[in-house]
């Protein structure tokens, strides 16, 4: 049995036998149902979350979870570090059919003229940019487990030469029952070095000569979800989550982005396919 909780928007908890990852284990979920994340950038559409997989398979050796590859070592009873692999999520922003947005649960393009940047210089459509790496990152995770409680250390590196970066994070959950349905508390701080940044919201030479250059910097972002969970038989379940992302003057700096957050929200019905 390897000790590592499921997706934290599909399953909820380890609390009952479903929610929780076996050893060489294949797992299927859909949730159907209606939400969105929202987009800071200019002319960056919300995107719409219908229809959320939930997928897993963990072997002895290896195992995939949602867009992340690695393999785990159980330490002890308590920990476990898994070394991973996954496509950058930046870029999920930029483009909506990235193969990163899959495993979160429109992009037309609204050209400003020049004189209406003149009135608003700060401002920069993402049709007016170039286009944005796809990244793939390798990283280390190390998980604590303590009954209701999960912490987690991640730091990750660019392998594909895209950013040329790194990025980390460091998290704590607690998730509980009650008559109510299961419940999920996590809060996140998020590190991006500056080299990530200035890849994804940076603004050099190649791009419109009436924007001011702007070079990226480290950002910190915290996060907090709150998720929930009400199973209605062994395959079906109610589900919500809701994410909340804060971003630092290292984005809102940039002439790219419109907003201080993103927002992620769903709600809707999960089955059980495997």
């Amino acid at each position: 049995m390897l000790n590592i909780a499921a997706n934290a928007e599909a399953a909820l908890s380890c609390a009952d036998e479903t929610s929780c990852i076996t050893e060489q284990k294949f797992h299927l979920s859909l949730a159907i149902g209606y939400g969105q994340r929202s987009n800071p950038l200019y002319d960056g559409e919300k995107l719409p979350l219908v229809l959320l997989p939930d997928i897993y398979y963990y072997g002895e050796n290896w195992f995939f979870d949602n867009g992340k590859l690695g393999s785990s070592w159980q330490l002890n009873d308590q920990w476990q570090l898994s070394l991973i692999s996954r496509l950058n999520p930046e870029k999920g922003y930029f483009q909506k059919w990235f193969g990163g947005n899959v495993f979160q649960l429109n992009q037309s393009y609204s050209h400003s003229s020049i004189f209406n940047d003149l009135n608003s210089p700060r401002q920069l459509s993402l049709g007016e940019v170039s286009k944005r790496p796809t990244a793939v990152d390798l990283g280390l995770q190390l998980d604590w487990f303590d009954n209701d409680w999960h912490l987690q250390t991640l730091f990750w590196q660019d392998i594909s030469n895209a950013y040329n970066g790194q990025h980390a994070s460091i998290s704590a959950g607690r998730h509980w029952q009650t008559s109510f349905g299961n419940w999920q508390l996590n809060t996140t701080l998020y590190w991006k070095s500056a080299k990530l940044i200035d890849t994804y919201y940076g603004i050099d030479n190649n791009e419109p000569f009436y924007i001011s250059r702007y070079n990226g910097k480290a950002s910190w972002q915290p996060e907090l979800r709150l998720g929930w969970q009400q199973p209605l038989s062994e395959d079906f379940a109610l589900l919500a989550f809701l994410r909340y992302l804060h971003l630092d003057d290292a984005m809102t700096n940039s002439p790219l982005v419109r907003t201080d957050n993103i927002v992620t929200w769903f709600f809707g019905v999960s089955y059980r396919l495997f």
